[in-house]
């Protein structure tokens, strides 16, 4: 199955909110030093709970292995919401209803919060109130949302049920609630980080933290041999990079998605207010953006799980295509790729990240829908760090009692729709930035050749728990299909749980 690749997609990735806001820049740290509390991990998760921290008077240590809000937090959809698709229903019958209901509270809590810091703080961030649906174009699949329906009328949540969107698609259903939000991410973070310098914390980007030793002290071991020693410390990244008991690795299914950012040329096909994501497969998730007084509509989907092998280009292509029959011919702006990790119940583990040790505490598993979850985890964690008691800690708690997981947000995609990238046969095939699995003197190797026609060979294992790593031909990066580790095409980590490169076997 080819077809003829979209030239209207932009060449590199970029997601809308990163190119649309300032990347603020810190120094990569270059001593030893001393705090209360270490977070290792610059997204929403660990820049709140630095925050929250730093403002109780606590002496407080942010560290980012690369740029901060460059994981999922730069990457996301930005929907600030506690209608997770299809959830509530699940959840009742999983937990009963007052866990479902503690769920709903939680994240509507996590909107507040950043209401109130934005109100506050004065922090300019495209924060406004939305409403959200979730819609089915199948009939087959209208009884779902009616159970959903029946759930938020069990729980207390507004909303309404209803037979049409305004949407240019035929909707068979649609479940709406009342009271969420969407925002710009990088500007809110952006403003709590001018905040966490004023408050004197520190902050340091491009500062690997590659060990974490729990002794008298806790110590953090970064990539060029400093150490921050500290009382307490918060895992706040993308899966934690401290897992003695593997816990998260049997725990946490790595998925990744798509996103397109289309400029809307035309007044005739304006966007209507409303976040939107639809409960049939292919899942598409829909929302309106603006930038500079022009808007934007962003086209999301194509979930699978990471480095399966499949074309992630052909993913991209296939959003373009649903986006020009359903929005005409827009001008792709940007795209980009988000990569989340699913645990068992969709719900996060936020807590103390292993009943053996204390004082280290993680936030992972936000499932693709991690802004308020986040940011009502963040205070959480800061709450648990100073003793406080927090309504949602046995929630949250990494220790609670899970299942197995439901399929109902598993990406249920068929890889027969999908073709694998092309591979070339020998390492002189290549052509510039492109990168392959080749058969080298009979081993699977990494073949990459770069903008300057230099060829970089890499091993293929993994370098967290030894999975063979697959080439990601959208994003140009290596991927591991076991727990979600990515690497740049000449091997560098991008996302963990590994702290290590792959290693080289030539430097041509």
């Amino acid at each position: 199955m080819s077809q003829q690749k979209n030239t209207s997609l932009p060449n590199q990735t970029q997601s809308f909110w990163r190119a649309t806001a300032d990347q603020l820049k810190y120094k990569q740290l270059d001593e030893n030093i001393n705090v209360d509390v270490a977070i290792v991990g610059g997204g929403i998760a660990g820049i709140t709970a630095a925050y929250l921290l730093a403002k109780r008077g606590k002496k407080v240590a942010l560290l980012e292995a690369r740029e901060l809000v460059n994981g999922t937090t730069g990457n996301t959809t930005a929907k600030l919401t506690a209608q997770h698709n299809l959830v509530y229903d699940e959840l009742i019958n999983r937990y009963g209803q007052d866990w479902a209901k503690l769920y709903y509270q939680a994240n509507m809590e996590g909107i507040a919060l950043i209401k109130q810091l934005s109100e506050e703080l004065q922090i300019e961030c495209d924060l406004e109130e939305q409403e959200a649906f979730v819609f089915t174009q199948e009939e087959e699949n209208r009884s779902k949302l009616m159970k959903e329906l029946d759930a938020y009328e069990k729980l207390g949540i507004e909303g309404d049920f209803l037979e049409d969107l305004p949407l240019s698609l035929d909707i068979e259903a649609a479940l709406m609630m009342r009271n969420q939000a969407q925002f710009h991410p990088m500007k809110f973070l952006n403003g709590l980080l001018g905040e966490l310098v004023q408050l004197d914390a520190k902050i340091y980007d491009y500062t690997r933290v590659v060990e974490i030793e729990n002794k008298d002290h806790i110590l953090c071991h970064s990539e060029q041999g400093y150490k921050v020693t500290s009382n307490q410390v918060i895992v706040a990244t993308h899966f934690p990079i401290h897992e003695p008991d593997k816990f998260y690795s049997g725990n946490l299914n790595p998925e990744g998605s798509y996103a397109l950012a289309l400029k809307v040329n035309n007044e005739l096909n304006e966007f209507p207010d409303g976040m939107y994501i639809n409960t049939d497969l292919p899942r598409r998730t829909l929302r309106k953006m603006n930038k500079e007084g022009e808007d934007y509509i962003l086209v999301g989907g194509e979930s699978h799980p990471v480095g399966d092998g499949t074309s992630s280009e052909q993913r991209y292509e296939k959003l373009a295509t649903y986006a020009k029959e359903n929005f005409g011919e827009e001008e792709i702006v940007y795209r980009w790729f988000s990569h989340d990790y699913i645990s068992p119940d969709r719900m996060p583990f936020v807590g103390l990240l292993n009943p053996q040790e204390d004082g280290i505490y993680t936030a992972t598993g936000f499932g693709k829908w991690g802004l308020a979850n986040a940011a009502v985890g963040g205070k959480l964690l800061a709450d648990l760090v100073e003793g406080k008691e927090n309504p949602y800690q046995e929630l949250f708690s990494p220790q609670r009692n899970i299942g197995s997981m439901q399929d109902n947000e598993r990406s249920n995609h068929n890889p027969d729709e999908y073709e694998t990238y092309t591979r070339p046969e020998k390492p002189e095939d290549l052509k510039k930035e492109q990168g392959a699995v080749l058969k080298v003197d009979g081993k699977d190797v990494g073949a990459y050749r770069d903008g300057e026609g230099n060829l970089h060979m890499l091993d293929l294992t993994c370098t967290h728990l030894g999975c063979g790593v697959e080439w990601n031909d959208g994003n140009s990066t290596w991927d591991c299909p076991c727990h979600g580790s990515r690497f740049t095409a000449t091997g560098e980590v991008i996302d963990g749980p590994a702290v290590e490169a792959l290693k080289r076997l030539d430097e041509q």
